[in-house]
Parts: C-alpha cells; sequence; structure tokens
C-alpha cells in the first residue's frame, strides 16, 4: 500500500478539516468577489437568469460548506460529514456547468472562457481542497464528470466522433494529471502536519524537561545556599567570609538561570500571563533605574534615564513584566560594557506606545550572531556568564504587551528598543508609586514553635538552621500524616509546609491542619517557583508562600506577616 492510500486517523481527517476551514475562511471574501466576476462574464455569453442561478446556488452552497465543515468530526458527525461533501459536489457542479455550455457556443472567445473558468476551479481543487482529500476528490469527481458530459454532447451535436476521440482524451489527460497533482499536494499537507505536530510535541517534552529539570535542581540548590548563608552569618574569618560570599553568589546566579528556565517554559506554553494594572509609570522606570545604578556605579559606569515630558505618569500596564524586561537589557549592558555606561531613553508616540531605548558603550554585538541572538540560548562568543535567555523571554513578554524588542544599528556598543503598549486609565482611576523591596528587619523568634514539614531531610534541616538562627524552636515531620500529629501534640505556632510530598500532599496535609485549628497560619514552601503556582496555593487556602531555594530574607518575609513580635 502507497503512504497516500493509508488510511488516516479520524483525529487527523478532524485536523485536516479544520485547517482547510481555516483556509477557506481566510480567503472567502477575495473568493466570493472573484466568483461574482467569473459569473458576470460568463452572463455575457449566456442568458442571464442561468449564470444568475448558478452563482446564487455556488455561493450558498459555499456558505452551507464553511458552516458544516466548523468543528466537524467525520468520526462523531458522518451525516454532517456527508452533508458536506454533497455541499462541495453540487457547489463545483453549479460552477461548472455554465463553463460548459459556453463551450458549446462559436463566439471566439467563449473556449477561452469556458477553459478558464474550468482551471480555476480545478487550481482551487487541487490546492485548498487536497488538505483534506475527500472534498478535493468530490469536486474533483464531479468536475471531470460534467466536463466530459458536456463536451461529448458539443463534439456528437456535430457528428464529429474525430473531435470527440481528441477532445475526450486531451481532458482525461488533465483530469488525471489533476488527480495525480491532488494526491501529492495532499502528500504534502499531510507531510507538514506531520512535522509540525512532531517538532511541537519535542518543544513541548523539551519545555516540561526544563521545567521538571529546575524543579528538581532546586533541592540540592536549596541545600547549598541555605547553608551558605548560614554559615556566612557565622563566619568571621576575612579569607572564610570570602569564600562562602562567592559559594552564595554563584549558589544566587543558579537560582536566577532556574527562574528564567521557567520563565521560557511557561512562555512557550502559554501560561505566562500578562497582568495590566493602573501603575506609576514614571516611578517605575525611576526605581528600575535606580536599582541597577548602584550596580553600574559599583562597576565603575554610569547609568542615565532621560524621560520625555510626553511620557505619562499613570498608564495600564504590567509593571512588574515591563521591569523584567527592562532589566534584562540592563543586566545585559552591565555585562557587556567595561568603560562608559548605558543610557535609558524613554518616550511615548502617537498610539500610546512606549518605547525604551537601551545604549551602551560596550563591545557590541558580533554579525555572526544577529540573526539568532533573539533565540533561547544564544550567547554569541561572549565569555560573560549566561543562558542566553534574557533578550528572547524580553522579546516574548514585549510581544504579549503589544510591543516588541529590537536590536537598533549603532557605531558604538548596542542600542535596543524596548516597546510596549499603553492602556489608557479611567477617570479618577488613582496609582501609587511602586513599593520598594521591603526591607525585613532581623526577625526575633524566640519562643516560636515553627513546624517544618518536608520528606527531603536536607530541606528539613535548611529550613530548621534559618529558623533557629532567628531564634525559634522547630519540629519536624517528614510526612503528612506525621504533621498532623506533630501539631495536635506540640500545637506550632506556624507550619512551613511541603507541597509535593509522597502520601499526603500538601493540600490534603493542609485540610487534615486546618481540622485541627483555623487559626493556625500555614506556609507553602515549596519548589513550585512560579507566579501561576504561588497564585494556585494561595487561592487554595494557603496563608502564604515561600519559593525554594531558601534564604533567611525569603523566609523572614514569608513568616513576619503571620508572626508578630514582642
Amino acid at each position: 500500500m502507497t503512504a497516500d492510500t493509508h488510511p488516516v486517523a479520524v483525529s487527523d481527517q478532524a485536523d485536516e478539516i479544520a485547517r482547510q476551514f481555516a483556509l477557506l475562511s481566510r480567503v472567502e471574501w477575495v473568493r466570493t468577489i472573484t466568483t461574482c466576476i467569473t459569473y458576470g462574464m460568463m452572463s455575457m455569453f449566456l442568458p442571464v437568469w442561468i449564470p444568475f442561478l448558478a452563482m446564487i446556488c455556488d455561493l450558498v452552497m459555499e456558505r452551507m460548506g464553511l458552516h458544516l465543515m466548523r468543528g466537524l468530526d467525520p468520526a462523531r458527525m458522518p451525516r454532517r460529514y456527508l452533508a458536506s461533501l454533497v455541499s462541495v459536489g453540487v457547489m463545483e457542479a453549479c460552477y461548472t456547468l455554465p463553463p460548459v455550455l459556453i463551450w458549446q457556443m462559436e463566439h471566439p472567445f467563449a473556449k477561452a472562457i469556458a477553459i478558464g473558468a474550468v482551471t480555476m476551479t480545478l487550481l482551487q481543487l487541487t490546492t485548498v481542497r487536497a488538505i483534506h482529500l475527500p472534498y478535493g476528490l468530490m469536486g474533483w469527481g464531479v468536475v471531470g464528470v460534467v466536463t466530459l458530459l458536456g463536451n461529448g454532447v458539443y463534439w456528437l451535436g456535430l457528428g464529429d466522433l474525430h473531435g470527440l476521440a481528441l477532445s475526450s482524451l486531451a481532458a482525461c489527460g488533465a483530469i488525471a494529471y489533476t488527480y495525480t497533482a491532488m494526491r501529492s499536494n495532499h502528500r504534502l499537507h499531510t507531510e507538514l502536519m506531520r512535522r509540525g505536530k512532531a517538532a511541537e510535541a519535542a518543544n513541548e517534552a523539551k519545555s516540561r524537561f526544563l521545567a521538571q529539570m529546575s524543579h528538581e535542581l532546586r533541592t540540592p540548590l536549596n541545600a547549598i545556599l541555605g547553608m551558605g548563608q548560614a554559615e556566612l552569618a557565622l563566619a568571621t574569618d576575612p579569607d572564610t567570609t570570602e569564600r562562602l560570599e562567592i559559594l552564595v553568589a554563584s549558589a544566587q546566579s543558579l537560582g536566577v538561570i532556574l527562574d528564567d528556565i521557567l520563565d521560557m517554559s511557561a512562555i512557550r506554553q502559554g501560561l505566562l500571563p500578562i497582568r495590566r494594572a493602573p501603575s506609576d509609570l514614571r516611578a517605575e522606570l525611576e526605581s528600575t533605574a535606580a536599582t541597577y545604578r548602584l550596580l553600574f556605579t559599583q562597576a565603575g559606569l554610569s547609568l542615565t534615564l532621560h524621560m520625555a515630558d510626553d511620557v505619562p505618569k499613570a498608564a495600564l500596564l504590567d509593571a512588574q513584566r515591563l521591569r523584567q524586561c527592562l532589566s534584562n537589557l540592563l543586566s545585559n549592558a552591565l555585562k557587556h560594557t567595561k568603560q562608559g555606561g548605558a543610557t535609558i531613553c524613554a518616550r511615548q508616540d502617537p498610539m500610546g506606545v512606549l518605547a525604551l531605548t537601551v545604549t551602551d558603550t560596550g563591545s557590541g554585538i558580533s554579525p555572526d550572531v544577529l540573526d539568532a541572538m533573539f533565540e533561547p540560548f544564544q550567547r554569541g562568543p561572549s565569555q560573560e556568564p549566561g543562558t542566553g535567555l534574557g533578550l528572547s523571554i524580553s522579546r516574548a513578554l514585549a510581544r504579549r504587551m503589544g510591543g516588541d524588542l529590537e536590536l537598533l544599528p549603532s557605531a558604538i556598543g548596542a542600542r535596543f528598543r524596548l516597546t510596549v503598549a499603553l492602556g489608557r486609565l479611567e477617570d479618577g482611576v488613582t496609582v501609587t508609586a511602586p513599593a520598594l523591596p521591603p526591607r525585613i528587619a532581623p526577625l526575633d523568634l524566640g519562643g516560636r514553635l515553627i513546624l517544618v514539614v518536608d520528606d527531603i531531610a536536607t530541606n528539613r534541616f535548611v529550613a530548621a538552621t534559618h529558623l533557629r538562627q532567628m531564634g525559634a524552636a522547630v519540629a519536624e515531620a517528614a510526612s503528612g500524616a506525621e504533621a498532623v500529629a506533630v501539631a495536635q501534640a506540640r500545637q506550632p505556632d506556624l507550619v512551613l509546609l511541603d507541597m509535593n510530598m509522597p502520601g499526603l500532599n500538601g493540600l490534603e496535609t493542609l485540610r487534615l491542619l486546618r481540622a485541627l485549628s483555623e487559626s493556625l497560619p500555614v506556609v507553602a514552601m515549596t519548589a513550585d517557583a512560579t507566579e501561576a503556582h504561588r497564585r494556585h496555593y494561595l487561592e487554595q487556602g494557603l496563608d502564604g508562600y515561600v519559593a525554594k531555594p531558601l534564604s533567611p530574607a525569603s523566609l523572614a518575609a514569608a513568616l513576619a506577616p503571620h508572626l508578630s513580635q514582642g
């Protein structure tokens, strides 16, 4: 059995029909206009009522066919599928009949018009209708039968059997070639569909793998970063302090890489939402620039922000994602600039689009990597550390916010333009300046009992170490069932709860803890580190959320709202 005669899976049939429907819908008005023009030309040779009735029937059948094709699955809707096939056949018969009648005429242009009209419909059948082959074959069969019958009537009326034989042979050759072309195009469409699905599946598998690896790496990273920070807090020897600072900084860099991988995975799966809210735009830009200005100054560089007067104070946008994009550009400039510095120029165009141009005096972009620089994991020849995800993530986020990220020509260094569509605020809506990162005072948990629940002993040890340095007493549980027993026996002041445990998972354990005490604060402590995870757990009733790897600052920030000091 040849490749093109293998039965197509039901799901593939439905997919073929959906793709053909999408293509026909996109060109519907163009096809309608050209069809009306063609029928108008036919009316020059035939009584007007013939092409007019044929045109009405043709257009009605096409509309009916499109309606039947919407969401059509032949396996579940056989009668509807049959009706759609019949609509194709009737439509092609209506279209082919007038050219066949014109073929009978002796007008010098009649046969040219007839051949042109039939050729048009055969081209459409061999290209668009070939996506789902039964539609193409139905139309092809009807056109072939009507054409051959009309040709036979013409030549038999003349009594010219020789002309009938030659013209029928030529028509059969053209029809046979059309059939071959149709099947070839169908195989091409099928192969493209198969490759597209395979590529999509491979990308999804890669994204799942990267996300899972990011999740799994947070457990050992939690231990490295946690123990490094704990020892750094106790270190007094300068050499030891320096080594521990390098260890902690490297672990934090790895954490940033894991966050980037999670963001890229979420973007590819369409799971990274854009949340527009009233924001103080000018303050957001000034705050981000101020944060990086300190880093530039420490590196002996300058960072300047120029904001045009047309940049509004208040706008509707996702401030967090805007800061993320701008931070990636500034981090990129800081990484590749050894002398001079960087400049941010902000303005708003008349269409309400914010344009941020970031220019640096660094090494610039090599021509070898220009085409691929926005692709994930592309770092070019630079020896600077990094994953090559920052620009890719920023462009994806910018496009989701109605803008883009582009590289502009620059004689010195690199010059990027970030654009973001700004929404208009309704009258009376007020905005507040972005909050500075909270300064968490050293948390004194003296006399507080914290229950740490995690099936991995290393994670419990890291959390317990941080908590004991804050003065807390710590109880541990390796499972949800054990956590319920400890909570019932010792009545802790707060529970740090891992969400991914064998047996009773985090949410199941939460419900049992709530049955013991509605007022007991329970904070999720998890390697599920995306914003979607955080929202999900808070919506499920957790009182707080802290992502692994833990740090004293993140832990204090999560605990402070629930444990009043003093």
